[in-house]
C-alpha cells in the first residue's frame, strides 16, 4: 500500500513563484501594506481554492443539517490548528485583498482570515491592491498562494491549473497551450505541467473518480489517464482507489498487455490452414524412445508386441527411429480394431 504523497515546492520554485508574484504586483496598480479590520474582510467567492467552510460557519458555527457537514467539520479541525500558531506568533505573511466598496475582498490568505478570527483576532495585516488584479493576473496570485499549501485534492489543483489557462487564452487567444508553456507559465517542472495536462484530458472515467476524491494523486491519474482500453483503465482505476501504489499500479498494466499480446500471439498461430496430423517432435536421445516403447508394450493391450522389439540396438539412431515408427502403426492399428 503506497504512502500518502505530500506535495510541496523547493526553495528555487519558491523564490521563482516570489518574483512571479512580484511581476503580478507591479503590472496590476498599486498596493499598500495596512492594517485592515476582520469585520470588513470578506472572501471571494470565485477563489479556486473553493473551501467549504465559509465566515458564517466560522462566527455563527457549523449545523449538522448543513450541507457538507462532514467535511466543514474537517476543515474546521485544520483551521483550529492555524489559529493555535496565530495566537502564539500572529500572521507571519500578510494576506492579500482588494477594495470592494466598503469591503476587502481576499485574494489569498483565506485560511489565514479565517484562522485569525478562530484566534480570536480583530485586525490582520494585508497587502491592499487599490482595484481587483485582472483576470490573469488574479489566478495567477491565487495560484502562488494555493500551490504551497499541501491540503488541496487532485481536483483542486487541476482547476486552479484550467483557471490559469483559461485567463491566459482570453489574453492570448492564439497561444497553443503546452507543458512547456504551461511550465513557464507557473514555474512547475516540464514533468509536472505534462502530467497536468494529461490529467486534465482524461478520458471522462478518470475525471469522474478525481472529482469524487478517489484518485488524488497527480502521478497516478496522468498514468491510467493514458490507457486506451476501457478495461484496463477501469482494472487501473480500482487498484488506484484500493490504494496500490504507482509501481504497482504500472506492474498491473504491463501484466495486462503482455497477457493481451500473448492472446494475440495464440490467436495469430491458429490462423491459416487447419492442421491435418501430429507432429510427434524429434531427440537426440535413444533413452527417451526406448521409455517410451516399454511403457506402452508394458499395458497388458500391447505386451503381446514386447518381442519385436527385444532385438533393437538402442545405441543405432536408425533402428530406434524405426522401432518407435512401428510401434505407432502398431497402436494406430490396434485401436482402429
Amino acid at each position: 500500500m503506497s504512502k500518502k504523497k505530500r506535495f510541496g515546492i523547493s526553495e528555487a520554485l519558491t523564490r521563482g513563484l516570489s518574483e512571479t508574484i512580484h511581476v503580478v504586483e507591479n503590472n496590476s496598480g498599486l498596493f499598500r501594506n495596512v492594517i485592515l479590520p476582520l469585520s470588513r474582510i470578506e472572501l471571494d467567492p470565485d477563489n479556486p481554492r473553493k473551501l467549504a467552510i465559509d465566515l458564517s460557519d466560522i462566527r455563527q458555527g457549523i449545523r449538522p443539517e448543513d450541507t457538507n457537514y462532514q467535511r466543514k467539520q474537517e476543515e474546521l479541525e485544520r483551521l483550529k490548528e492555524l489559529a493555535h500558531t496565530i495566537k502564539s506568533n500572529g500572521v507571519i505573511n500578510p494576506v492579500v485583498v482588494y477594495k470592494l466598496g466598503e469591503f476587502y475582498r481576499v485574494v489569498a490568505g483565506e485560511r489565514r482570515c479565517l484562522a485569525s478570527i478562530l484566534a480570536g483576532k480583530q485586525e490582520i495585516e494585508a497587502r491592499v491592491f487599490n482595484e481587483k488584479p485582472k483576470g490573469f493576473e488574479l489566478k495567477l496570485i491565487q495560484w502562488v498562494e494555493n500551490t504551497a499549501r499541501e491540503d488541496l485534492t487532485l481536483d483542486e489543483r487541476l482547476g486552479n491549473i484550467r483557471d490559469i489557462i483559461r485567463e491566459y487564452l482570453i489574453q492570448n487567444d492564439n497561444a497553443e497551450v503546452t507543458a512547456t508553456l504551461l511550465k513557464n507559465i507557473t514555474g512547475l517542472s516540464l514533468s509536472q505541467t505534462s502530467y497536468y495536462l494529461a490529467a486534465m484530458n482524461a478520458p471522462a472515467d478518470v475525471q469522474s473518480e478525481i472529482r469524487n476524491g478517489n484518485i488524488r494523486n497527480l502521478d497516478k491519474a496522468a498514468l491510467i489517464a493514458g490507457i486506451a482500453s476501457p478495461l484496463l483503465r477501469k482494472q487501473a482505476i480500482e487498484a488506484c482507489v484500493n490504494g496500490y501504489s504507482l509501481k504497482e499500479i504500472k506492474s498491473i498494466i504491463s501484466q495486462q498487455k503482455l497477457l493481451k499480446k500473448n492472446k494475440a500471439d495464440l490467436k495469430t498461430t491458429n490462423r491459416g490452414r487447419q492442421t491435418v496430423k501430429i507432429n510427434m517432435g524429434t531427440t537426440l536421445s535413444v533413452e527417451v524412445i526406448r521409455k517410451i516403447i516399454e511403457s506402452v508394450t508394458s499395458r497388458k493391450e500391447f505386451d503381446k508386441y514386447m518381442t519385436i522389439f527385444t532385438e533393437v540396438n538402442w545405441t543405432d539412431l536408425r533402428q530406434t527411429t524405426k522401432a518407435f515408427r512401428q510401434l505407432i502403426e502398431l497402436m494406430e492399428r490396434e485401436m482402429a480394431i
